[in-house]
């Protein structure tokens, strides 16, 4: 193991440095001093979580404005992101390839008065770093 810790600990945490393949090797010995090992490769790899919220207030308070997922920082391809919010009938209301950018509760971003308390509805899709693709969907609600 490449800067591995070597322990004896029985539950041992350790944090790899990076992404990648990793030799572990368990050695154990019992009380008549007979060894036994055992060896397998570990993959590490970049993984990310997700947040959706189900609701947010475009109120202009400074909480919960817009609607936006949160990821996390590692193994999401950022290029691949695309979302797409729709009313209850299908029509189409906002889309974004941005990560950065949420729905603020208008047409496209550019209206003035922000739509009706309602459910809308999202469809999201977006690949990690290895090109396995997530197509999510779901409702949000849009409280005034």
């Amino acid at each position: 193991m490449d800067n591995l810790p070597d322990t004896k600990e029985i539950e041992p945490v350790v944090t790899f440095p990076t992404i990648g393949r990793y030799e572990i090797t368990l050695t154990a010995t019992n009380i008549h001093s007979c060894t036994d090992k055992t060896t397998q490769i570990l993959e590490i790899k970049n993984d990310f979580g997700i947040y959706i919220p189900n609701s947010f207030t475009p109120n202009e308070d400074g909480l919960n404005d817009v609607f936006v997922p949160v990821f996390t920082p590692f193994g999401l391809d950022t290029k691949t992101f695309d979302m797409e919010i729709f009313n209850r009938w299908g029509a189409s209301l906002y889309r974004t390839k941005d990560i950065t950018k949420g729905w603020n509760g208008t047409i496209q971003n550019k209206g003035t008065e922000t739509l009706k308390s309602d459910v809308y509805s999202y469809k999201m899709r977006y690949q990690n770093m290895e090109g396995v693709v997530y197509n999510k969907t779901g409702l949000v609600n849009l409280i005034k």
